[in-house]
């Protein structure tokens, strides 16, 4: 008896030959980075290991074998209307579970956002809209680590913190930064990790006194050939949203401009990548001037993954996949919630009976809050645990 067994691209085969009879067993890893061809070892065994090794390669395929991108049973899920007082959506940008209650970015309001009570069902308008002190300009992204809240603004190049005293949101202006992002969070380790429009680097870390701490990565890229692109343009192609888990143990990337997910391991002063999950690259057409900079899109390109909820067990990924030709304004929603473990293995497909904007979870993931399109965008409530 030989057995042999190789990784090419992204599966894994077993050889076995038994008195001449040769068995291939070929099946797609759920792995996380393409590999290399590498070189097929091959053993001579004796006859009374035969038994183990049989054993020993048929668990191996079961392992390696489930929990691909197309062995997900799809779950369809259901979703409740809430009727609130006084909360009429109109352009929500994002949103976030603080105990109780729900803040929404929305930017078609005299204020920037909605600060929602689940148990009073009401919805009162918070963050004045304005250049004072006490104003704020736009909305970026929310993050929440170790039950302390806040979100970024990139035009006022600041980080802001939430607080809740007495049932009410307060906002403290934290952090002033001096350089553009798309995305910044707050970690554990008094930092934060941005992601933007950089030069060199897919993030950029830095202390809470603003001294740079490290640039980690590179922008994603298909091949060779697109790996030459300069990062600057990839920065503007591969556009996403970065979270971190609410222990601050781990952070993932999800790109909206193209379905791609990856999935880090977070440490005082780095990044470790655990997870990569390319389901499409888009194609595009840089253009740099001396000036200006961006990524022309091509508009067959399936738009990736629209919102992004992290817990400390799973990642919650609304896929979107549709392209504007076909859908048009509709490829800026989702009704797939993709499910991931940190690892990148992707544990439950959930089809929503509407298209989603922005979303939330609860710390013991039982229940969803979404902006989704009904007749007009409605809050939505999903029971996660619903079969």
């Amino acid at each position: 008896m030989v057995v042999g067994f190789t990784v090419l691209g992204r599966g894994l085969s077993f050889v076995l030959s038994l008195k001449k009879k040769c068995i291939l067993i070929d099946c797609k890893l759920n792995s996380k980075k393409y590999y290399n061809m590498y070189s097929c070892y091959f053993l001579s065994i004796t006859n009374d290991m035969k038994i183990k090794l049989v054993f020993l390669f048929v668990c191996l395929f079961v392992l390696s074998c489930k929990n691909t991108y197309n062995d997900i049973v799809e779950e369809t899920i259901s979703s409740e209307v809430l009727s609130i007082d006084s909360l009429i959506v109109g352009n929500a940008l994002g949103m976030i579970y603080v105990d109780s209650f729900l803040l929404i970015a929305d930017n078609r309001n005299d204020s920037l956002f909605y600060w929602v009570s689940l148990i009073e069902q009401s919805a009162s308008q918070v963050g004045r809209v304005g250049n004072g002190p006490n104003d704020f300009l736009d909305f970026d992204n929310f993050y929440g680590v170790n039950n302390m809240y806040g979100f970024f603004s990139n035009r006022s190049r600041c980080l802001t913190d939430i607080s809740v005293i007495n049932n009410k949101p307060y906002f403290t202006k934290k952090v002033a930064i001096d350089s553009s992002h798309f995305r910044v969070v707050s970690t554990s380790y008094d930092s934060y990790i941005g992601i933007g429009p950089y030069s060199k680097g897919l993030f950029y870390m830095w202390n809470h006194h603003g001294d740079s701490i490290k640039r980690i990565g590179e922008q994603p890229f298909r091949d060779n050939d697109e790996r030459r692109i300069p990062e600057l343009a990839r920065a503007m192609a591969y556009q996403g949203n970065i979270a971190v888990s609410p222990d601050s143990r781990y952070l993932v990337h999800a790109i909206y401009t193209s379905p791609i997910i990856s999935f880090y391991r977070l440490s005082a002063d780095n990044l470790e990548q655990i997870g990569y999950v390319p389901i499409a690259y888009p194609k595009y057409k840089p253009e740099l001037g001396e000036d200006s900079y961006a990524s022309a899109m091509n508009r067959h390109n399936k738009l990736g993954f629209m919102d992004v909820v992290a817990t400390d067990k799973h990642i919650y990924a609304l896929l979107s996949n549709r392209n504007t030709v076909e859908f048009g304004l509709s490829a800026f929603l989702g009704n797939t919630i993709m499910v991931y473990n940190w690892d990148g293995t992707l544990v439950r497909k959930l089809m929503c009976d509407y298209d989603l904007k922005c979303m939330c979870v609860t710390p013991d993931e039982e229940t969803m809050y979404a902006i989704g399109l009904v007749d007009d965008y409605e809050l939505l409530k999903i029971n996660l645990r619903q079969k």
